[in-house]
């Protein structure tokens, strides 16, 4: 199962609206069962590392430092689905493209 991780300023407004509009491209690209947490971009630092790909809001891009081996997706209009899923689909092709083959 992805294990995918929302992350924005305070933890949860922003980051609830990402996984809303996450789970929806997660559907239709097979990968239903994907699980996604929402959390603030305080706590995020120390659960980066147990996910698979990591979410985050583009204006809070200087405030995190992702491990180097993880997929990051800095996402510009949290509510636009095109943009979402264009992001998704490159990260999952590049790191995990068996993921896509379902």
């Amino acid at each position: 199962m992805l294990k995918i991780l929302a992350v924005c300023g305070n933890g949860q407004g922003s980051s609830v609206v990402l996984r809303l509009g996450l789970e929806p491209v997660l559907d239709e690209l097979g990968l239903g069962d994907a699980a996604v947490e929402c959390t603030s971009i305080g706590q995020a630092q120390g659960m980066m590392s147990f996910v698979d790909l990591i979410v985050i809001a583009a204006h809070l891009r200087e405030n995190v430092d992702p491990p180097k081996n993880k997929p990051v997706i800095y996402v510009n209009n949290l509510v636009d689905k095109k943009e979402v899923k264009e992001k998704v689909v490159a990260a999952l092709k590049q790191y995990y493209p068996e993921l896509l083959k379902k």
